[in-house]
């Protein structure tokens, strides 16, 4: 199963050609998405701006998931000689440094940076929930209506996403039941690991909850 920054990124252009911004924005905010968050962003300005104009809404959204797709293009994907020189140069050697100094952001791996943004795993969550209640509406129940009013609310913090979810995840059957209570469940464990500040703004029991019924 595919992870990290592409994943997100990919997730980000579907959610664009829905025309979920909330969505999008949740997924690009971290360290190493800074210039695809501007991307989406700048379309969110616009739309709110241009509330009645639809189409200028969804122009400046089809912008943004272009300077997306670009922007994930790599150097070493471009087959032109520009540049070519850069990569045939002799690097010289770094030295090691006398104590071990903490990793910088662009040192550590997509694993690592994703592991640090809680508000990253809030939003896949949300994700798959989104995408629960879209293949099984039925089983999904009503309670799907809650995930649809978060994501067209542009003031909605992570803990009320976490509510909701598990609001949702109650009311829901069968197999749509199970994937949502699985998706609550790994991502309560996760903020428990890191002894997350979301888990302190959830009404108390609202975790034993997912282990669903």
């Amino acid at each position: 199963m595919k992870g990290g920054v592409t994943k997100r990124i990919e997730d980000t252009i579907k959610a664009l050609d829905k025309g979920q911004l909330k969505k999008a924005l949740y997924l690009t905010d971290r360290e190493s998405l800074e210039r695809q968050h501007q991307f989406v962003e700048e379309a969110a300005r616009i739309c709110l701006a241009n509330k009645d104009n639809k189409e200028a809404c969804a122009m400046a959204i089809k912008e943004a998931k272009e300077k997306v797709q670009d922007a994930i293009t790599l150097p070493i994907d471009d087959t032109g000689l520009e540049g070519l020189e850069d990569y045939l140069t002799e690097k010289p050697p770094v030295e090691s440094p006398t104590q071990e100094v903490p990793k910088s952001e662009q040192e550590k791996t997509d694993e690592e940076l994703f592991e640090e943004c809680e508000p990253c795993h809030v939003a896949v969550a949300a994700s798959r929930f989104a995408d629960v209640c879209a293949e099984n509406p039925e089983e999904a129940g009503r309670s799907c209506e809650l995930i649809s009013q978060k994501l067209e609310d542009e003031t909605t913090e992570p803990a009320d996403w976490i509510k909701a979810m598990v609001e949702t995840a109650e009311h829901a059957r069968g197999k749509a039941k199970e994937e949502m209570v699985a998706a609550v469940t790994e991502l309560t464990e996760y903020l428990e690991r890191r002894n997350s500040p979301f888990l302190k703004e959830l009404d108390k029991g609202v975790l034993e909850t997912k282990q669903g019924t």
